[in-house]
């Protein structure tokens, strides 16, 4: 199987008559499956008292008008890409955090201002919580948008399996890599890669 013309096998394919047919049942049968979601999350420390020499040290931010101390911080990436056939104009899905962790920051990134982010309880230094809703406008196919978040925890540490996300669309949220191209790359397969899978299946039928 590994020694097949992939080239010369996808040329003959293609030219059948029976290809468009074929081709336009596999995306039918595709977009009729519960469509996937991908999204990564990315934890790191931005400071720990537990780690500094000075006993009771605390790290200060402020709003611009009052002062606010933690002793333990984290930076935190989230990225979500429409991984499957379906277009929304409207994909709306929540973030949650364990109990004793806190978002206290939001920074959300679109590729261009035709792409709206719509936030219910949005995290900020007065309104530090564990939960918000989101509004993606519009998460069409290929789409993805980025978060920056700024997190504060009881816990000496904490995993990015602390943080959930969670709709009520029926799609599948499925964890990926955090590394942008592999994000691409996975909502990007080519018609030759869907060709030479359609082929291998009619292979094994045969």
């Amino acid at each position: 199987m590994d020694k097949i013309n992939w080239i010369q096998v996808a040329t003959g394919f293609l030219s059948g008559g029976a290809f468009g047919a074929l081709i336009k049942q596999y995306f039918d049968n595709r977009r009729n499956r519960i469509q996937p979601v991908g999204y990564s999350i990315d934890l790191k420390p931005f400071y720990n008292s537990a780690n500094t020499s000075i006993a009771s040290t605390h790290i200060t931010l402020n709003d611009g008008t009052t002062d606010y101390k933690f002793s333990n911080l984290y930076t935190g990436t989230i990225e979500i890409i429409n991984s499957g056939l379906a277009d929304y104009s409207e994909f709306v899905f929540g973030i949650s955090l364990q109990a004793g962790n806190n978002f206290i920051q939001n920074k959300t990134t679109t590729k261009d201002r035709h792409h709206q982010v719509e936030i219910s309880n949005e995290p900020t230094l007065t309104n530090q919580t564990n939960t918000f809703d989101i509004t993606l406008k519009p998460f069409n196919r290929k789409d993805r948008y980025v978060f920056d978040l700024l997190l504060t925890s009881s816990n000496l540490n904490i995993q990015s399996n602390t943080v959930v996300l969670s709709t009520s669309k029926p799609v599948k949220l499925t964890e990926i890599s955090t590394t942008t191209d592999t994000i691409i790359a996975y909502a990007n397969r080519t018609l030759f890669d869907i060709t030479k899978e359609l082929v291998i299946k009619m292979v094994r039928i045969c």
